[in-house]
């Protein structure tokens, strides 16, 4: 239990420094090319569940900074709309834009409400990162009669290969020392413009720093200025600019940065690495729908969302609902 916790707790933090202001537009965020087979799915589904309540009760499990609340306020105004996440940077993000929401919290296998409190319980790329048994947790607050609905990471499917292609690209700048080397090549540099360094040591810094910002070079012409949501080549961006100009910065801006984008850089890593780890194959997936259908559910719909131009199969769309007592 200790260790699940820990690895809770990390999860958590790794998502608040993106919900802090990542750059990034990775294939599970707003502002793809995806983005209109989700609103299609959640459009369509809240367009019909949510019109048989006269004030029904939605709560967005998971929830980011609220795309699936937005989806539901705006089919159906008079829904009285609950978020819970893990992330409190997330949920500061979804009151600027939803301010009627209820927002808690809540880790989404240990969410802080009744059974039954709710209409439709929905989740968009989030309660997988709980575990499979979070999905057993959302449906247990599901009302008689309402629904539980999510989108789930496939197994396989676009999103889990393109985030498995960032993973490697950042664990490769990361085996490369770029930063560690960057930072001992700006402290030289610092130096040397000082008075108190020397061009010899200037120089031994900036040849062994050469080498990682080739292959951050070769990284990007293999792989596109796109990978890693442009993490990468942001990186790159930034070093040329600061270095060629290093005299106009104080030195504690740039160590600062540095410090800060090795923290960015991990934090984007792990989350790559959890995307690919909570992605569900069917049998996993089938399964646990088995067991909720066992228990008064009654499965809607269980299949691959394709999303994207190419219409590649990008995540697992369920819906079910429950039975009336």
């Amino acid at each position: 239990m200790a260790e699940a916790e820990s690895r809770d707790a990390s999860s958590a933090a790794d998502w608040d420094v993106y919900w802090r202001g990542t750059h990034e537009k990775a294939a599970h965020q707003a502002g793809g090319a995806q983005d209109a087979a989700l609103e299609a799915f959640w459009r369509e589904l809240f367009d019909r569940r949510l019109a048989t309540c006269e004030q029904p009760r939605l709560l967005d499990l998971a929830s980011g900074n609220g795309a699936v609340t937005g989806f539901a306020a705006q089919s159906c105004p008079a829904t009285l709309l609950y978020a819970a996440d893990a992330s409190e940077y997330a949920l500061r993000a979804l009151r600027e834009r939803f301010s009627a929401c209820r927002c808690t919290v809540a880790d989404a296998l240990r969410p802080p409400f009744a059974a039954g409190s709710f209409d439709i319980v929905a989740s968009q790329f989030g309660l997988e990162y709980a575990g499979i048994d979070a999905l057993g947790r959302a449906a247990e607050l599901v009302a008689p009669g309402g629904s539980l609905a999510a989108v789930l990471h496939l197994k396989g499917g676009a999103i889990d290969r393109e985030c498995a292609v960032n993973h490697r690209a950042i664990v490769a700048i990361q085996d490369s020392r770029l930063l560690p080397l960057a930072r001992a090549a700006f402290t030289a540099g610092f130096a040397l413009n000082a008075g108190s360094g020397s061009v010899d040591a200037f120089k031994s810094a900036e040849r062994a720093f050469t080498p990682a910002v080739r292959s951050l070079e070769k990284l990007l012409a293999q792989m596109g200025n796109g990978v890693a949501g442009g993490l990468a080549r942001q990186l790159y961006d930034d070093i040329a600019h600061m270095y060629q100009r290093m005299s106009a910065y104080a030195p504690g801006d740039i160590l600062g940065w540095v410090d800060g984008m090795t923290a960015e850089l991990e934090a984007y890593r792990a989350r790559m690495a959890s995307m690919t780890a909570v992605a569900l194959d069917e049998v996993t997936l089938r399964a646990a729908l088995d067991q909720l259908a066992a228990e008064g559910f009654v499965v809607d719909r269980c299949d691959k969302l394709l999303m994207g131009a190419g219409a590649a199969q990008g995540a697992w769309a369920v819906v079910l609902h429950r039975i009336q007592n």
